[in-house]
């Protein structure tokens, strides 16, 4: 059942034009992520969606009911900001109880749903203390009680945990996934750390210039994006990016990139391959490994010996900068194998995860 429909929605300010006809369908139950770089629109979609900004043209629907000229108190929704946007002379329990007493609930309703729901936000030790007494993580927990006290029909999240330290930060992206598991409210997540995304969302949504890249589940938006913008915002490091040629041979397809010819006989080309086209060719660092490692898929990966030129240890894993002609890629080693600077290696390609490019119109092939 689709829970919020955006259809032909256009936001402009003045001449900038900063939503291009957003259709979006989000089922009931649903966690959904915008992800882009900043500007893009996707906080200005959220707060389109929560009736903080009026569109310049299309509809917005919520649980079946046009809601595009609705105020936002009257949209059913409930929304948690970046800046928390606690009153600061109010306790956290008058925080949490304070929309509910505005809406005429009578305090013997509302004291026992603020303790329930404080317990589960592990804030129930806190009701009496001020916003100023608490620590940033302990504020967002806060914001997000008070959103759940109103029983809403959809969650808006924008950026909430932008101001939290990165350990804070992981420790409250499992909270809310906790949360939407045991709760199955839809939501609405915007966000610009695609770890995030990646971890929370059913569905993500990739924006740029406002307009939507892709949508889909974290996995199929990794692994298959649809043009060469997402298939570089997405990852990191980033996916590697090889500039070649097709070649078609007895109905062979291979790619001529620098010396070397990849073979793309598993690639399932969204179109037709004709030869002698200019492609990118796009691998990511993981799907780059000493030969030796085992793909994905299991078979043995597409071998060549190259130059290593850097190395950085991240822990896990080292990150290996390797030559390959005069274009440079990225692979992906285990920890314990770490190659010697100028010393050629074999390197195996998982071409299982390879994606194709057309290099003019970037789009995927």
């Amino acid at each position: 059942m689709i829970d919020i429909r955006v259809s032909n929605c256009n936001k402009s300010y003045g001449s900038l034009r900063v939503l291009k006809d957003i259709n979006l369908e989000i089922e009931r139950g649903e966690f959904i992520v915008l992800l882009g770089p900043s500007g893009c629109g996707k906080s200005t979609l959220l707060h389109i969606v929560a009736g903080l900004d009026r569109l310049s043209s299309g509809e917005i629907e919520i649980g079946g009911r046009d809601v595009t000229d609705v105020e936002p108190k009257d949209r059913d929704i409930a929304m948690v900001f970046q800046s928390y946007a606690l009153y600061p002379t109010m306790s956290v329990r008058s925080n949490m109880e304070f929309g509910l007493r505005m809406r005429g609930k009578p305090m013997s309703e509302i004291r026992p749903l603020v303790e329930e729901k404080a317990r589960m936000l592990h804030i129930d030790h806190l009701l009496d203390r001020r916003p100023s007494q608490l620590s940033g993580g302990q504020r967002q927990r806060v914001a997000i009680g008070r959103a759940l006290v109103r029983d809403p029909k959809v969650f808006l999240f924008d950026e909430p945990l932008s101001n939290l330290d990165a350990k804070l930060r992981a420790s409250m992206r499992t909270e809310i996934k906790k949360l939407h598991q045991s709760l199955g409210t839809t939501a609405i997540y915007v966000t610009h750390d695609q770890l995030e995304a990646m971890t929370l969302a059913t569905r993500m949504v990739v924006m740029k210039a406002g307009e939507i890249q892709q949508i889909g589940k974290p996995e199929e938006v990794y692994h298959r994006p649809v043009n060469l913008f997402v298939a570089d915002f997405l990852g990191n490091p980033g996916m590697n990016f090889m500039k070649g040629h097709l070649r078609l041979d007895g109905g062979r397809v291979s790619a001529d990139v620098g010396a070397a010819t990849l073979p793309l006989d598993g690639y399932a080309f969204e179109v037709a391959p004709v030869a002698g086209q200019a492609v990118v060719i796009g691998l990511r660092p993981e799907s780059i490994q000493p030969a030796s490692v085992q793909m994905s898929d299991g078979g043995a990966p597409y071998a060549l010996t190259l130059k290593p030129i850097l190395t950085e240890h991240t822990g896990s894993d080292n990150l290996v900068v390797l030559a390959m002609g005069e274009q440079e890629i990225v692979g992906k080693f285990p920890s314990d194998m770490l190659p010697k600077l100028g010393e050629p290696v074999a390197i195996g390609f998982d071409l299982s995860r390879v994606s194709v490019f057309d290099a003019e119109s970037e789009r995927r092939i």
